[in-house]
């Protein structure tokens, strides 16, 4: 089924920017360094130009005070029914729903208690929606197709302090764990150790992994599903500067020997690395991944990250690819396609039932000072060996170094590949004047 997209309009990505250095972090930053839990605020295949048909861009949130950390989740059986979520950092975490493609939100009913952050959406082959968050415990939430409220759960047996949570739903119909609801975080009280926590359906009976084989701390635990019902964890592992990645074939109850994706050339030991764009808090360039469920390529395991550029300090987007159960690995492709040394981070990436594999980021190749960003995006329609031209997700560009909360854009954005021929997107956006005035902005691509 095709998005209900207004104003469809092509836009691609212009290279006018300067190379500038790393910023020194503010003291603050690094006083607590190794989880990503935010600051509560308070308020003062056709790489033609005719394939590519672009959403209008959605202020989602549209109010006062800070957000920042975004989600983005598409109904199986209802592609017009999208889900966001973000950091409401001057109440709690919150979620938005649209039932015309994207087009228009309301808020959702989803109230938890207390100060809670980092949300991932996701929905089972049934069309029920699910969002974990924490709240300096892991919670998990889910409202059942037709119903009107959500149901909330702590989930009492994920460790001290959990940290950087993120869902996925097994739906593949060959996996013999389809249902099965997956949550991947580190424990940041034992060490940044990396778990997933599991269930076969999303609604009880929760689990706790094994711990999966890692010897260092820990950030960003990322959870994909084959259509084998193999489970993908991908993690950083910030003082080894390495991203590693384990499998497990039993549900994620044990997982197997953990193999190297790839070597950062960034200095990630600091936990934080700052960047000009993100200069107060710094981003955490944790991995992302998924999966290939249909095409040429089904069952090849994706992984996107940011790092430096191999002859410069400014960050690109590369990804990898692997074959074999995350054994070895592709050499790196780099994505963004500027030729400028701009800065480029927050990357997400999602693949479409038929294989073709898209990713968006932040760019600020548009500012010579690397200051102002904007959502960009690229796609391949062979597995990964070529990518497209860059396409601007965003229509204006953002600031979060001047007058920006603390936490700015936060570690992560949203993205989800719909059930037929699209991706959306999810994206924290501060085009409004004014000091806080941050909003969890939405689009969508199709070809």
């Amino acid at each position: 089924m095709k998005l209900n997209i207004q104003a469809l309009i092509l836009a691609t990505v212009v290279v006018t920017i300067l190379q500038t250095t790393l910023v020194t972090p503010p003291a603050y930053a690094q006083a607590t360094p190794y989880n990503t839990v935010p600051m509560k605020s308070v308020l003062p295949g056709d790489e033609s130009a005719g394939s590519i048909r672009l959403g209008p861009n959605t202020n989602v949130t549209n109010k006062s005070g800070p957000q920042s950390e975004t989600s983005v989740s598409v109904d199986p059986t209802d592609p017009m029914h999208v889900l966001t979520s973000v950091n409401d950092l001057t109440i709690t975490a919150a979620v938005y729903e649209s039932t015309d493609g994207g087009v228009t939100f309301t808020k959702s009913n989803f109230s938890p208690s207390g100060f809670c952050y980092d949300t991932w959406l996701g929905f089972n082959a049934n069309g029920d929606a699910f969002v974990s968050y924490e709240c300096s415990d892991q919670r998990i939430g889910y409202k059942k197709k037709g119903q009107n409220s959500w149901t909330l759960t702590t989930l009492t047996n994920a460790g001290s302090f959990p940290d950087r949570d993120m869902v996925t739903i097994d739906k593949s119909p060959s996996s013999p764990f389809s249902g099965s609801v997956y949550i991947g975080y580190d424990d940041n009280g034992a060490n940044n150790a990396p778990y997933v926590l599991y269930s076969r359906d999303g609604f009880s009976n929760w689990q706790r992994s094994a711990r999966i084989q890692n010897g260092n701390p820990t950030i960003g635990v990322n959870v994909a599903t084959g259509p084998d019902g193999s489970v993908y964890a991908t993690w950083e592992d910030f003082s080894g500067r390495k991203i590693w990645n384990a499998r497990s074939t039993d549900g994620g109850a044990t997982w197997g020997t953990a193999h190297t994706v790839m070597n950062y050339r960034m200095n990630t030991t600091g936990f934080f690395v700052f960047i000009p764009p993100q200069n107060i808090r710094g981003i955490v360039p944790f991995p992302m991944s998924a999966v290939a469920q249909g095409g040429v390529h089904a069952g090849r395991l994706y992984v996107s990250y940011t790092d430096n550029d191999t002859s410069g300090s400014n960050t690109n987007i590369y990804v990898r690819f692997s074959d074999d159960n995350g054994t070895t690995w592709s050499s790196e492709a780099k994505i963004n396609d500027d030729t400028n040394h701009a800065y480029h981070f927050h990357d997400s990436i999602a693949v479409l039932s038929n294989g073709v594999v898209g990713v968006s980021f932040y760019d600020t190749r548009k500012d010579p000072a690397n200051h102002k960003v904007g959502r960009g995006f690229a796609y391949s329609s062979d597995g990964g060996a070529h990518w497209s031209k860059n396409f601007a997700i965003s229509n204006a560009l953002s600031d979060e170094t001047s007058g920006a909360d603390g936490n700015q854009y936060g570690d992560y954005q949203g993205m989800y590949a719909d059930s037929g021929i699209g991706f959306h997107f999810a994206w924290t956006d501060s085009r409004r004047p004014g000091s806080l005035n941050e909003d969890m902005f939405a689009g969508s691509i199709a070809k």
